[in-house]
């Protein structure tokens, strides 16, 4: 489904025109249900492993610039990789609440949405990974299509259809019906998202979905 193809959907899904969904209301549609897709499944598509290094002495670690939801941050010290545990940053400044003091980060939590927050300060400068969900160029007038509307338009159509009603405040049986649409549309990616893993893992020789193989009988 194209950009322009979608804006049409929208519009005649709701039977209202550009004088109310003007291209600016349309797009921040659109920005609101792809960002509302992307944190309810992770898409291994857009699934990223980034690399940096914290400085010594600095408790901030700044975010790729592209991260839409972080999923885990990681230390490698002397060859060990270490997860971080992910708590909020009230957590954090009880903790340790003299950042001047340092020591190995054991936890992080989201500053602001460029930065994370490190606990113990860091000691030294350590290599961290970040595993993250990247957010894509978003659909548009000048990019006609991407991964989601071309591999789930129906998913990013129905949340679309919630925005759409929300904001017109339309009636509540039509936007409880597109919401139900959009949870099954989400939970029928996800199976596929499964079903496309197992067939990877056993071109890969391996199988970390176990399968029962019931006995035929005598």
């Amino acid at each position: 489904m194209t950009y322009d193809e979608l804006v049409t959907n929208i519009k005649n899904y709701t039977e209202v025109d550009s004088n109310v969904f003007t291209d600016a209301v349309i797009n921040t549609f659109i920005t609101m249900a792809e960002n509302r897709i992307l944190r309810d499944i992770d898409l291994d598509v857009f699934r990223i492993e980034a690399t940096g290094t914290s400085t010594k002495g600095n408790r901030f670690l700044t975010a790729p610039s592209t991260i839409l939801t972080h999923r885990y941050l990681m230390t490698t010290i002397g060859g060990v990789q270490t997860f971080l545990e992910f708590r909020d940053t009230s957590f954090l400044k009880e903790y340790w609440p003299d950042y001047s003091v340092e020591g190995v980060p054991k936890y992080y939590s989201v500053w602001d949405q460029n930065t994370f927050y490190l606990a113990p300060t860091p000691n030294a400068n350590i290599a961290m990974q970040i595993g993250y969900i990247s957010r894509p160029a978003q659909l548009s007038a000048t990019n006609t299509t991407t991964w989601v509307s071309t591999n789930a338009p129906e998913v990013l159509l129905y949340a679309c259809l919630v925005q759409a009603y929300s904001y017109t405040k339309g009636p509540s049986e039509m936007m409880q019906f597109f919401e139900a649409s959009y949870k099954q549309a989400i939970q029928g990616l996800g199976i596929e998202q499964q079903g496309r893993r197992r067939r990877d893992e056993y071109r890969d020789g391996i199988i970390r979905i176990p399968l029962r193989s019931e006995s035929p009988g005598p």
